[in-house]
């Protein structure tokens, strides 16, 4: 999946499909979770000089909607591609959640007036007044539940986590402090019986807090070597495990407090992470992390589960003679001699389950390109086959701006 500026990546359910939903800065797009593929065009936000800086999904009336927020807060029909309500608002939205409250689909934000609020998605109409204490913009926003009631929890750049009482409309406790700088993201999960939540900040790293019992220190994650701007909660095979994202992303035991074999890496350049969804994919845990290189990639935390603590050589145990590109439907004969047009070797190094792995002579392990992404730039023409059958010229310009770009695969 690509897409320009991709800000946000959520999971939901649309038909029946599991979907990833990517926020750009104008549009957002849904994608097939099963064969990384765009469903219909993008969503483009009518208010072209917005940019928006959050997205949420929620079922609302047995529909599955998006919301998303920045410069107003906007629902969408996911099956019908249609809007819902619009509000238009000056108030700089960061993030939105969605949750339930009294059998309807409520939206929660936060963002740069420092407040938290509440709207009735449907109308788009402000259920409260705005909830006051943080001291500084909100970040990030999740929702969830403590004792069978409705809670959001967010993150600020006032150093802190707050609890709040969707119902009653106020502060649940004392802020959560602990991080000694700006807090990036929040997300909501439950351990055994007790609701938690997991943050990550710009002091680099990661904190686990207990909402039961706020007053206790959190348990603290390092490992990062910088900022860490998305975290997410997921179950592995029954573990409850935390995924942090910054220039890498990391996998943790909630339980134990450690750090679960090495970075998610497939050689490939991931940038630095902007949101991290965790869903399903063939019955399998994934992980997708949006980046600021405008591509969404995906883990499967089972495999990684079985990795141990030593990155491996190959993450394939048999490399592939042959690929098709789930987007443009070209296909790529591997048993072939790899040259570009410029008359460079290359050799296919590894297979991540999704996209062969390739790297230019002399081969150098860190620097390594999804071949998709190779040929794109270097033209591997002599070994691919459009699907259109149509020769493709081997003397392609590096600096011509064509659509490849458009449609890329998951």
């Amino acid at each position: 999946m690509s897409g320009a500026g991709i800000r946000r990546v959520v999971c939901g359910l649309v038909d029946g499909r599991r979907v990833a939903l990517t926020l750009g800065d104008h549009s957002f797009q849904v994608w097939s979770m099963d064969d990384h593929q765009q469903m219909g065009d993008p969503f483009t936000v009518p208010d072209v000089g917005s940019v928006w800086g959050g997205i949420a999904y929620g079922v609302m009336r047995e529909r599955p909607v998006a919301v998303v927020v920045g410069g107003g807060l906007r629902v969408w029909d996911l099956v019908e591609r249609r809007q819902l309500s619009h509000t238009s608002v000056n108030l700089g939205l960061c993030d939105v959640a969605c949750t339930q409250l009294n059998g309807e689909l409520i939206a929660v934000t936060g963002g740069y007036d420092q407040t938290v609020q509440v709207w009735h998605a449907a109308t788009g109409r402000r259920l409260s007044g705005p909830m006051r204490g943080h001291t500084s913009v909100i970040r990030s926003v999740a929702c969830g539940a403590m004792h069978g009631r409705p809670i959001a929890v967010t993150a600020s750049e006032d150093h802190t986590v707050r609890i709040w009482d969707l119902d009653r409309c106020q502060q649940i406790g004392q802020p959560l402090r602990g991080h000694d700088s700006e807090v990036e993201a929040v997300a909501y999960g439950v351990l055994g019986s007790r609701p938690i939540a997991v943050s990550g900040g710009r002091d680099g790293t990661v904190r686990l807090w207990n909402l039961d019992d706020p007053d206790r220190p959190a348990a603290t994650l390092v490992g990062h070597d910088s900022r860490v701007h998305a975290v997410a909660l997921a179950k592995v095979s029954g573990q409850i495990v935390a995924i942090s994202g910054g220039k890498d992303v990391r996998v943790w035991d909630v339980r134990r407090r450690l750090q679960l074999g090495p970075p998610l890496f497939d050689g490939r350049d991931i940038g630095i992470i902007s949101s991290i969804a965790c869903g399903t994919r063939h019955g399998g845990t994934i992980v997708l992390a949006a980046s600021a290189s405008e591509r969404v990639r995906v883990w499967d935390l089972n495999v990684h589960r079985d990795l141990g603590s030593v990155t491996p050589d190959r993450y394939a145990s048999e490399l592939p003679t042959s690929w098709t590109d789930p987007t443009t439907g070209d296909v790529y004969d591997l048993t072939c001699e790899l040259v570009d047009a410029y008359g460079s070797t290359w050799e296919l190094v590894d297979y991540d389950g999704t996209e062969p792995i390739v790297c230019e002579h002399p081969l150098d392990p860190r620097v390594t390109f999804g071949i998709a992404d190779a040929h794109a730039e270097y033209d591997f023409g002599d070994i691919v086959t459009p699907k259109d059958r149509r020769h493709r010229s081997t003397s392609r310009r590096l600096d011509d701006e064509d659509d490849w770009f458009d449609g890329d695969d998951l």
